[in-house]
């Protein structure tokens, strides 16, 4: 028995370097593709990222990667198998569950994106924006109390995030809520001062409970910061 070892402890040390050999040019080509993806150079990192994947097959982060790009480039079949085999590949990471809901909600497959977005929460419990997300559908199927669960949990994870208020305070507007929506824009506009948007919205909740002088003001940052639709507000409660 010892004798069949030492005849197989070469071959062992040659698989173990080849092996070791294949992952790090796997991921020597994975952090090259990722750098192209941040420039945007889409049809490069895929370029980048494929050999990533014949070096080492099962590398998730790599599939993952490749997915995103083809989903930015709307390649939306391509994109599904990438994040189909990195969850394959390893489903402890909670980023292809995260980017296979998002592109299901593209394609208005709510339901099972819901699914996918759920499997995230257990993988990355601290991640506001799978809630940010799931809340998005929950709101969109019409299931107000379930989206402000989610939201609620967004803006307890980020409460520096001007976004997740904002949501949250779309929410509030949609269900009538006008002085939960203020306080949600008011919390949004404090931590990013150059939100036109959230001014907009905060006004047409302060017009709603009939404070003008607040609504103008709040239209005429929103024009100044460049939002289109506030010179119409402003023509229409303003003077």
């Amino acid at each position: 028995m010892k004798k069949f070892r030492l005849l197989h402890l070469p071959a062992l040390i040659l698989g173990l370097s080849l092996c070791i050999s294949s992952c790090n040019s796997s991921n020597k080509h994975l952090e090259e593709g990722r750098k192209l993806l941040r420039e945007n150079k889409l049809n490069e990192a895929i370029l980048e990222l494929n050999q990533a994947v014949e070096a080492n097959p099962k590398n998730a982060e790599a599939l993952n990667a490749r997915g995103v790009a083809h989903y930015q480039l709307k390649d939306f079949s391509n994109a599904m198998m990438d994040y189909d085999q990195a969850i394959q590949a390893d489903s402890s990471l909670y980023l292809p569950f995260f980017n296979r809901a998002k592109l299901r909600m593209a394609q208005s497959d709510f339901e099972a994106a819901i699914h996918d977005l759920t499997k995230a929460t257990t993988l990355a419990p601290d991640s506001a924006e799978i809630y940010l997300n799931r809340g998005f559908i929950y709101a969109e199927l019409k299931l107000p109390q379930k989206a402000t669960v989610d939201f609620d949990k967004a803006v307890q994870l980020a409460p520096k995030n001007a976004e997740t208020y904002f949501v949250r305070g779309n929410l509030y507007l949609e269900q009538k809520n006008y002085p939960s929506a203020i306080r949600d824009y008011e919390q949004a506009v404090g931590l990013r001062s150059e939100f036109p948007q959230a001014f907009f919205n905060m006004g047409l909740a302060q017009n709603l409970v009939g404070n003008r002088e607040a609504a103008c003001l709040s239209f005429q940052q929103s024009k100044k910061l460049g939002y289109a639709e506030a010179a119409d507000a402003i023509d229409t409660f303003c003077k």
